[in-house]
């Protein structure tokens, strides 16, 4: 679907603005410049939410009519960690190289103290951050949180095939879908509770609510019947932010509507039609993962040769990015597209 590809286009390449922005020294020596486009990117551009909703939407539209058990859970766990797990294993060495060779050029806040075997085992199995080790690269807590979210919207299927094989019919007779009916009780008490909280940041139930937002627009496009409900999620998340503002929620509801509408009148399937954001879109897994490594080797070298004028500065960054996007797509073709095909789930559909 073209509009799912320019969302994750516009979103990747929108975080990566946000870290280009926030980590030292080439923002910092951008700012006689860019002071302004700087501040404004590292307070506003940080659009996770933007992924957990299309990867909600993109994991209801292919789970939701599989028999679920649990073989498939346990297959589902493997491929989910060869599609998510060995491109991000790739991205820990590769950051964990870019800090070795930063250290001593960058500030110790940024390149991190140096790895330790237990933080990168507790990297491996997505545990680095409950167990309380540093990221080795900024944005690695997304893949932590995504991968907690898959094994939690899998166990609700599961739920649901379980009592639809207890009650003797199949999961579309089901009147109650006991998997919207959970996902709404956990999206409530994180609207109203753990996402009011950033100490709960850590666990999937803190972003919930997002990927939740994308279940129920496939609910909605899908049957004509849960148009209501979705109207009834924008409502209730309208609410959370009266109740508390948190731009992040807002974000939730902008992109949102703007699949809703998308998908509902076919213009999801049509636009935009251009080669460049499309491609751009399909590496941004990728180039989420490696934009942190490769400013942290650019900034090392202008350090190291002393490139800290402000014009140098925006040099470096576009370098960063252009480095970022080539390698995004290298990434793409040799790590990703190999390991998301090294199992696939093989389940007949409902």
């Amino acid at each position: 679907m073209l509009f799912l590809d320019a969302l994750r286009a516009f979103a990747s390449v929108l975080i990566l603005l946000h870290h280009f922005a926030l980590y030292p020294p080439l923002c910092e020596n951008a700012r006689p410049i860019l002071g302004e486009v700087m501040d404004w990117f590292r307070d506003y551009a940080r659009m996770t939410q933007v992924f957990f909703v299309v990867g909600g939407y993109v994991m209801a539209r292919s789970m939701s009519t599989r028999h679920w058990g649990l073989s498939g859970l346990g297959v589902f766990v493997i491929q989910r960690y060869c599609r998510l797990g060995i491109p991000y294993s790739a991205a820990i060495f590769l950051a964990i190289a870019a800090c070795a060779f930063s250290r001593g050029w960058l500030n110790a806040d940024v390149v991190g103290a140096p790895p330790t075997f237990p933080q990168f085992v507790a990297h491996l199995f997505f545990l680095q951050e409950l167990l309380g080790y540093e990221h080795f690269s900024a944005g690695l807590w997304f893949v932590c949180i995504n991968f907690q979210i898959g094994l939690i919207y899998a166990i609700m299927l599961c739920l649901r095939d379980t009592f639809a094989r207890w009650r003797g019919t199949t999961s579309g007779e089901i009147s109650m879908d006991p998997t919207i009916i959970v996902g709404w009780g956990i999206s409530l008490l994180s609207l109203f509770y753990f996402n009011m909280d950033s100490k709960w940041d850590s666990w999937a139930i803190y972003f919930f609510p997002y990927f939740f937002m994308g279940v129920v627009i496939h609910r909605a496009v899908q049957s004509k019947r849960s148009v209501v409900e979705f109207w009834l999620y924008v409502f209730v998340l309208m609410i959370a932010i009266a109740f508390d503002w948190r731009w992040r929620l807002v974000n939730t509801v902008l992109v949102g509507l703007l699949l809703f509408v998308a998908d509902k009148s076919g213009l999801a399937t049509r636009w935009p039609k251009s080669r460049l954001i499309s491609s751009m879109g399909q590496v941004s897994y990728c180039l989420f993962l490696v934009h942190f490594p490769v400013l942290l080797i650019v900034a090392g070298l202008w350090e190291r040769f002393r490139w800290t004028s402000p014009s140098q500065a925006i040099a470096g960054l576009v370098t960063a990015f252009l480095v970022s996007v080539a390698t995004s797509f290298v990434f793409h073709r040799y790590i990703e597209l190999p390991s998301a095909n090294l199992f696939r789930i093989r389940s007949k559909p409902i």
